[in-house]
């Protein structure tokens, strides 16, 4: 407390910034910096400590994924093998009691005919043999799909089970029978049992919806038992956050971590008891305040010091000092220590006698300053006739502001010299300064020039100076002028006329607006680029994006009619149309080739998709102005596929351009070209399609599933038909459940069935282009059907 009286008592002495007070205060911003990176240090501990607590968690549910995906796909595959064996068994009863033995969970092993009876059944012991199908609804979806299929979770008498099912096919993979298991799923329980989270964590399981599914405490496997009714939130809410902390099925608080499992779409959810390692994180806490403490106690140790040991010697020199400028050479230093300070003491005593005898010689210099004085004025002079030569204005203000001194560049650039009656207060007004671009006065207080007489240096360039018809922009640089004792005499103001570099700096502006009609700002955005300049050959980064392909169908034919001339005018006249809806809806335009358009989306698949559907709608617009013989209705085709791109600059040494490059661009580009197929304006891929945030506002239908040239994989291709005429839109949402059956039915091979569902939709929506092309389809494969039974007949 003393010590914080002494830095706050204000000083008898005019000396109010004391080396003394500095040196304290010094150590004591030393101090706080120290006792600020202990906390710094002791936050990044803690932070240390949490993330390996959270990766403990990770852990532990990779573990409890990777233990239960095991389990699923052990049964899973027993249950493939099994289907496939029993196309060539001749005793179907052996097969599924070996079945059996294999997977202890199976509670039920059904082999069902395709009508839905019980063929053979093998059953846990104590379990009474099934009449009927158990699960309906399985059978008939294990049908359709022709593959394996994994129902929801059921219970029963509060035992939670599973039902999968497969076809079992013949030869020619026809489906002959279904195979059907219901997996006890308390075999789960006793993994979750068996995997360890700390001394008192555990793991349990939920579906998707949130459904507790194994958990050590059986009264909460029940139907009904929601996670987010127990908890407060759902798995997928668990995964998705990066830190968990909430009261957990035990009633007690835990960190929880959430992981989904491959094979089925449930989570693994691991949750601790914030407890076991709070007491670790507390001790450690008390460890770094005890460090802390310490080093607060060193601080006022070492300013204790510095008032004994340097403050108070340094107040008696002073005092010393001060007895001496009174002339009192004979006043006692009463410091008598070894150190720096001792031996300063025994300097001034020195210093004294040098001090009388120096006084006695002074007046044996006076006449030597006088010829320094007149060798001063002659510098002067020379100083004035330097400064008029210099090609920088130079203004000089006294010390009460008043105009002293400008040079003929000043004047010049001024349009008038040294105003004797101007005053701090009046400079701008009696210099006629104004703000750039306004018609406001300089404030005289921002001026260098004023602001130096306060001891700033300081520069601004936003200044002009008024002449008889033109403004002239200049920039001002301030600086105070001090003697020997620290007073300001003078205050400098050297400027220069920036006309030239101003010009320079409009025609930069007006460059870089031209570059980004060639090169978009969201590119250079996307590359992390401030300006064209900074961009270098071979700059790139990888970036999910929608990318975006529209095209001009028939546009050869259009072309062959006009001149090169009028092509020009054509195509620019449909970009005006085409570029603002890009624009409008998060996208920008990567390039035009011909009437070609590519653009690309970085922030959602769903601003493509709006962009997309709104170009649709501005040709219909553009169209309207076309409305002559001679200027036929144009159709385009857009496509749109998302996906890792990487976004760059190619090009060679007198020649680049930015461009985007990867599977996802190639695959877009291929499906435009589908729309001629289809005979549709607008297509998306199954990547874009995953990718929007909601399906309902738009009108969306899949119409096939491809293999795009140049590629292996399949792709579902949709149709987004929200821009079709109303009459044609509202049909293909009315049929659009018997085009998918006539579709489905079409992938099986079964033309005759899926002809009647395209007839029905041709027979609401008869300008359905898709549904004609699949009628024809279907038409052709029966009449080929109907050719190779009469050959087969007649041979």
């Amino acid at each position: 407390m003393k010590i914080w009286s002494w830095l706050k008592r204000k000083p008898t002495q005019p000396d109010t910034d004391s080396l003394s007070r500095q040196v304290t205060w010094r150590i004591l911003l030393l101090s706080v910096i120290g006792v600020i990176g202990l906390v710094l240090a002791m936050s990044l501990a803690l932070t240390t400590n949490i993330e390996r607590v959270k990766r403990k968690l990770d852990r532990a549910s990779t573990q409890a994924v990777l233990s239960f995906d095991l389990f699923i796909l052990n049964i899973r595959s027993d249950l493939v093998a099994t289907g496939a064996s029993l196309s060539t068994a001749t005793n179907s009863q052996a097969v599924l009691r070996q079945m059996h033995v294999r997977n202890t969970s199976a509670l039920d092993i059904l082999l069902l005919d395709l009508e839905g009876n019980i063929k053979v059944q093998q059953s846990r012991v104590g379990r009474r043999r099934q009449n009927q199908v158990p699960n309906p609804t399985l059978f008939e979806e294990v049908l359709a799909k022709n593959g394996v299929v994994i129902d929801a979770v059921g219970f029963e008498n509060r035992f939670p089970y599973l039902d999968m099912a497969v076809p079992v096919t013949d030869d020619i993979e026809l489906p002959i029978a279904v195979l059907m298991v219901r997996v006890d799923l308390n075999e789960l329980w006793n993994k979750t049992i068996n995997i360890r989270v700390g001394d008192r964590g555990y793991v349990y399981i939920t579906d998707p919806e949130g459904q507790v599914v194994a958990f050590r405490n059986t009264r909460l496997q029940e139907p009904g038992v929601m996670l987010q009714d127990l908890v407060g939130r759902s798995p997928l809410q668990i995964a998705k956050s990066g830190f968990n902390l909430y009261r957990g099925l035990d009633e007690a608080w835990v960190l929880a971590s959430a992981q989904r499992l491959q094979v089925l779409p449930w989570f693994a959810v691991v949750e601790r008891p914030v407890i076991e390692f709070i007491s670790p994180i507390v001790l450690f806490t008390l460890f770094w305040v005890v460090i802390s403490l310490v080093v607060v106690g060193l601080m006022f140790n070492m300013i204790g010091f510095n008032r004994r040991r340097i403050v108070r010697p340094l107040g008696d020199l002073r005092a010393v000092v001060r007895h001496l400028s009174l002339g009192e050479w004979d006043y006692p230093v009463a410091i008598h220590t070894q150190d720096e300070l001792g031996e300063l003491a025994r300097s001034f005593r020195t210093m004294a006698q040098k001090l009388r005898e120096s006084f006695n010689t002074l007046e044996a210099n006076n006449q030597k300053m006088q010829i320094l004085n007149n060798a001063l004025t002659e510098s002067e002079a020379k100083l004035t006739q330097f400064l008029d030569a210099v090609p920088v204005g130079i203004l000089v203000v006294d010390a009460e502001g008043k105009p002293y001194y400008a040079n003929p560049t000043a004047q010049r650039i001024l349009g008038q010299g040294v105003i004797p009656s101007a005053t701090p207060q009046t400079l701008s007004e009696a210099y006629q300064a104004y703000r750039a671009n306004s018609n406001e006065v300089y404030p005289s207080a921002e001026q260098p020039i004023v602001r130096a007489l306060a001891g700033q240096t300081s520069n601004i360039d936003d200044l002009e100076i008024q002449g008889a018809d033109y403004r002239t922009p200049v920039e001002i640089w301030g600086t105070p002028i001090f003697d020997r004792q620290g007073g300001i005499i003078y205050a400098i103001a050297a400027f220069q006329d920036i006309s030239q570099r101003r010009r320079a700096e409009q025609e930069r502006e007006q460059l870089n607006i031209a570059y980004e009609r060639f090169v978009p700002e969201k590119f250079l955005q996307l590359l992390n680029k401030d300006s064209i300049l900074d961009v270098s050959m071979g700059d790139a980064v990888e970036r999910e994006m929608s990318i975006l392909f529209a095209d001009i169908c028939n546009f050869t034919t259009f072309a062959e009619q006009m001149s090169p001339e009028d092509s020009f005018q054509f195509i620019n006249s449909y970009l005006h149309y085409m570029e603002p809806a890009v624009m409008n809806h998060g996208g920008f335009v990567d390039k035009y080739v011909g009437d070609e358009i590519m653009a690309l989306f970085d922030r959602s698949a769903d601003d493509a998709v709006q962009a997309a559907i709104a170009m649709l709608k501005e040709l219909t617009a553009y169209n309207e102005t076309r409305d002559r013989p001679d200027r036929p209705p144009i159709e385009i085709g857009i496509g749109i596929n998302t996906g890792p791109v990487v976004l760059g600059t190619v090009g060679g040494q007198h020649r680049s351009d930015s461009t985007a490059i990867g599977d996802t661009v190639n695959l877009a580009s291929r499906l435009e070209r589908l729309t001629r197929v289809y005979q549709v304006p607008l297509l998306i891929t199954h990547h874009t399609f995953w990718q929007l945030t909601h399906t309902y506002p738009y009108h969306i239908r899949l119409i096939d599933r491809v293999t795009v040239k140049g590629k292996s994989q399949r792709v579902s291709v949709f149709e987004v038909f929200d821009a079709d005429p109303p009459d044609c839109r509202e049909g293909k949402r009315t049929t659009r459940s018997q085009f998918e059956q006539g579709l489905m039915l079409y992938k099986l091979e079964a033309y005759y069935d899926a002809l009647q569902f395209f007839q029905q939709c041709l027979h609401y929506n008869p300008v359905d282009t898709v549904a004609k092309r699949y009628k024809k389809a279907c038409q052709e494969a029966l009449a080929a059907e109907t050719l190779e039974l009469k050959y087969i007949s007649s041979s």
